[in-house]
């Protein structure tokens, strides 16, 4: 393992480095399936637009991104994040992208988020999370449930999918909630 910043079952999180410029990791943005359900899913990527966001994101202090690497090869299977992160609200958003399209079991994103919301509550002391999603995004739906999640509102027609305007579902995950869900296991 290379620098962990957490540790799961399957994989491990981590910094990105300047050296992972040079992987896949911006391909993974040009993808149709991969991107199907980001908000920014339009824009092609590069290596120097992966440039760019990685200078951005080096020393920011509202935007955790970190790398998701499979435990067992060390190989580069992900990106995740908490965004928008206000220690004074005391809350950020939650997002995945998985670009190994032959790790995007559901095990896989399971781990992240669980690795991702030990990340919050625990090292950075949040108290909500949110998450927002496409009406059509069943496997973020389905994630949300696992973790208990709440559905907090809907916006309706407000994003463009598929030729068509689709609802974006809020949900929010609190520490109260996440402790005893944890404590009861």
């Amino acid at each position: 393992m290379k620098n962990p910043y957490e540790i799961g079952r399957l994989v491990y999180l981590r910094p990105p480095e300047e050296e992972d410029l040079d992987s896949e990791w911006y391909t993974w943005l040009n993808d149709a399936e991969t991107t199907q359900y980001l908000g920014d899913r339009y824009w092609p990527n590069t290596k120097t637009k992966q440039k760019e966001f990685y200078e951005s994101i080096k020393n920011s202090k509202t935007r955790l991104v970190l790398l998701v690497i499979d435990k067992n090869n060390d190989r580069l299977i992900g990106v995740c994040s908490l965004n928008n992160i206000s220690f004074f609200h005391g809350k950020a958003e939650i997002a995945l992208i998985i670009g190994e399209k032959d790790y995007r079991k559901g095990i896989y994103s399971i781990d992240i988020v669980a690795l991702l919301l030990k990340i919050a509550f625990t090292r950075l002391n949040l108290r909500n999370l949110i998450t927002s999603r496409l009406l059509s995004n069943k496997s973020t739906e389905g994630l949300e449930k696992i973790f208990g999640f709440q559905k907090v509102g809907v916006f309706k027609g407000l994003s463009f999918y598929n030729g068509n305007y689709e609802d974006l579902v809020y949900s929010q995950l609190n520490k109260e909630d996440w402790n005893k869900r944890n404590q009861e296991k």
